[in-house]
């Protein structure tokens, strides 16, 4: 059976817990290769399970989000706290021991309980409506948190200083004691004497330490353990490696979580068998580590992201939608397509162009945005020729977006812009895999400027020289139906070649032994 150590940690602390109240917005996707490879092994039920190593409160709303509820997973805090796999159950606030006389504040942001004249409580919530945790403020100072398991415990107390500065934190059990203290501000962490016949010892310098205890622990009851796929992330690989050394261990580079790689990360993956990448780069990059290290660990390119049929509707809409993903190129490469699209719509009136990118609107270039709304007013203006009424019609037209730039931060945005698109546009040296993969599943031509395994050359896309052939390329596919028509095809047998089974098989066979 295959075993799954995600990195879904917290960018301090790797141990500590990342949930935070639903209006803390995230500014990176959760989602990474481990969710696709765990849901695609669900999905084909193929047995795995998944070993969760950091401190997770709301692991099982976290799994739900990514459709992996039901999965077969681990978890060592679940282990150490006592705590049982059970349903996510919401708290009723109101039913908790507040005193009486307790006044509720309702905000847009969280509940406040006034308790008395310089004491009250903040209740947040998470982006599932289940209480993350309750804050206690005395004289405007907060004093305490109670972090709340999303299956209704109390899963930890964490105390602040007279200053409202974390202290220390105590992890309860089932049964409402304090197990662990962990020390905020020298990571010591502390064994209740109650328990002590659970550690093999009463202290210990850093809480990774306790967790490398308690995994060994863990695998060595483990008799059916084949293989070890890990998220490579340096600060859990090398304690890995030399806990899992009797199994064959695989690490998986992601881009999103690698890339690109220190030679401190490199150190770190050498002693494993095989390396899992997405990108060319980082296989060119591990062949060549692999020769100056003298090492045999067995590298795979595959895509983590499996591929479906996604509905596309932009045969039915009356525009034609080009999409182009931006991130990642210069000023100067966007500047010069840009210029490419105001000749190609100018052309095609019923051309519109969707620009794509993961960061917000704000923190697009002032340059860029300046020139999107020029163009897009150039657009809606009024000749000065025509006469009053055909000017007073045009008055009362609905604006005419023919460019706009899109924000798309996570997968889910992607799958949903691009079942309106007619064509994708990626000049990067590097596609963006997952792009590849969506357009693919919604058998659209792509145009790149890199060869992959994704985009067969005029058959599902171009792989152009330069930016100046986009238009072109462009024509190529919505001049002619009968390209696009080809590409649409060709897409549907693409989907068949890197359909989840078909990767797990891969996978199987990479792995030796087809587990």
């Amino acid at each position: 059976m295959k075993y799954f150590i995600p990195a879904w940690y917290d960018k301090e602390k790797w141990w500590r817990n990342q949930s935070v109240p639903f209006y803390h917005q995230r500014k990176i996707s959760e989602f990474d290769e481990m969710i696709s490879l765990m849901h695609m092994h669900h999905q084909n039920n193929v047995d795995f399970q998944t070993l969760v190593l950091n401190y997770h409160p709301d692991l099982r709303t976290f799994l739900h989000r990514h459709d992996l509820f039901e999965i077969n997973y681990w978890s060592l805090f679940d282990d150490i706290q006592g705590f049982q796999h059970q349903t996510p159950k919401p708290i009723d606030f109101k039913v908790l021991k507040w005193p009486e006389g307790t006044e509720f504040v309702y905000t847009p942001y969280l509940v406040r309980c006034i308790t008395d004249k310089n004491e009250y409580s903040n209740i947040y919530f998470n982006q599932d409506g289940y209480i993350v945790w309750v804050e206690v403020f005395e004289q405007k100072v907060r004093t305490k948190r109670y972090i709340l398991d999303d299956r209704g415990f109390l899963s930890a107390i964490r105390y602040f200083d007279s200053d409202g500065h974390p202290e220390k934190q105590e992890y309860m059990t089932i049964n409402g004691d304090c197990i662990l203290t962990e020390n905020i501000k020298t990571d010591e962490v502390m064994v209740a004497e109650t328990y002590l016949e659970m550690f093999n010892t009463s202290s210990y310098a850093r809480m990774d330490l306790l967790i490398q205890e308690k995994l060994a622990a863990y695998l060595t009851k483990r008799k059916d353990v084949n293989a070890v796929i890990i998220a490579a992330d340096e600060r859990h690989n090398t304690f890995l490696s030399s806990k899992l050394e009797s199994f064959k261990i695989c690490f998986s580079i992601f881009k999103n979580r690698n890339y690109p790689m220190s030679e401190t990360q490199l150190s770190s993956i050498k002693h494993s068998d095989y390396w899992l990448v997405d990108l060319v780069d980082s296989e060119q990059m591990l062949e060549k580590y692999k020769i100056q290290q003298d090492i045999s660990s067995k590298i795979m390119r595959i895509t983590p992201f499996d591929a479906q049929v996604f509905p596309n509707i932009s045969s039915q809409l009356y525009e034609t939608y080009i999409g182009i993903w931006i991130d990642g190129l210069s000023d100067e490469a966007l500047q010069t397509l840009l210029n490419q699209m105001i000749i190609y719509i100018g052309q095609n009136d019923d051309m519109r162009i969707i620009l794509l990118s993961q960061k917000e609107a704000k923190d697009a270039p002032t340059w860029l945005k300046e020139q999107i709304k020029e163009i897009n007013d150039s657009r809606n203006t009024i000749d000065e020729t025509e006469d009053s009424i055909a000017a007073l019609l045009a008055e009362e037209e609905e604006y005419i977006t023919v460019i706009e730039l899109e924000h798309v931060p996570f997968e889910t945005d992607i799958i949903e812009i691009i079942s309106k698109l007619r064509i994708i546009i990626d000049l990067n040296q590097e596609p963006n895999l997952f792009l590849q993969i969506s357009s693919i599943s919604a058998c659209i031509p792509q145009i790149n400027i890199r060869h992959t395994d994704y985009v067969k050359d005029k058959v599902n896309g171009l792989v152009i020289s330069d930016i100046n052939s986009v238009l072109p390329a462009l024509d190529y596919f919505l001049g002619h139906l009968k390209n696009w028509n080809y590409a649409y095809a060709y897409s549907i047998k693409l989907v068949e070649a890197f359909a989840s089974e078909k990767i797990i098989e891969r996978l199987n066979h990479f792995i030796e032994g087809d587990l």
